[in-house]
């Protein structure tokens, strides 16, 4: 299990969370987990990938029940290091696992190994440091090519990123912008958490916020009203 890790029983389902931060909430049925699970699963909704779709970082496997709710049964590619959210899911969402081709391995090792197929990768890792929860280092500098190189022609990169430690929010996220060409960051009034959307070619702010929320407010879901876009 991962160090740290607490699981607790919440209405629908199950919280993980690491030094008091919320790593995923396994919602074990159909609907929104109010957090920024729901917003990762309507972008899928809204981008709507039509080949493959990779998923570095399972936890728990948070996205799921929006996804289910949202309506879309495309099958995921997802890799972490540790089983404990995967044996979670499994267990308590029996039902889903055929939606899910999981794997136990290092997310770079495993993408360097994978065909450029993929219509939609999101990077959803992170590592726990001195009491809080960060993004590994290869979030800032070895994924981003690696990503992008192994994204279809007009596969798009999505990142679930958190603050860097030591490092400058802007800069990082303009860096990864520039390594794709074109991005949109979405920031949330509820949590710290920016998500990058990045590719050669990336859908209007304006587009993509009113798809987004449409989505959001379709199951529910609280962060409809509470999410915000902006080119970068």
């Amino acid at each position: 299990m991962l160090a740290g890790m607490q699981i607790t029983k919440t209405e629908h389902g199950l919280r993980m969370s690491q030094h008091g931060v919320v790593i995923t909430e396994l919602r074990t049925s159909p609907g929104p987990t109010h957090s920024v699970a729901d917003v990762l699963a309507g972008l899928i909704k809204v981008l709507k990938p039509a080949g493959r779709i990779g998923v570095l970082g399972f936890a728990g496997g948070g996205m799921q029940a929006p996804l289910c709710a949202l309506g879309v049964e495309t099958k995921v590619d997802a890799v972490d290091l540790d089983r404990t959210g995967w044996d979670l899911f499994r267990w308590h969402c029996p039902k889903w696992v055929r939606r899910v081709n999981w794997k136990k391995a290092d997310a770079v090792k495993w993408l360097r190994a994978q065909p450029a197929d993929f219509d939609l990768l999101v990077e959803d890792l992170s590592v726990p440091d001195e009491g809080d929860v960060f993004k590994p280092s290869i979030t800032w500098d070895v994924l981003p090519p690696l990503m992008r190189d192994r994204l279809a022609r007009s596969g798009i990169a999505v990142f679930n990123l958190l603050p860097p430690a030591g490092g400058v929010w802007l800069e990082d996220v303009r860096r990864i912008a520039r390594i794709f060409g074109a991005a949109r960051i979405l920031s949330f009034d509820d949590f710290t958490n920016r998500i990058l959307i990045a590719g050669k070619s990336v859908p209007p702010v304006r587009d993509i916020g009113a798809m987004l929320r449409a989505a959001l407010r379709t199951i529910r879901s609280r962060q409809a009203a509470r999410i915000h876009l902006r080119t970068v």
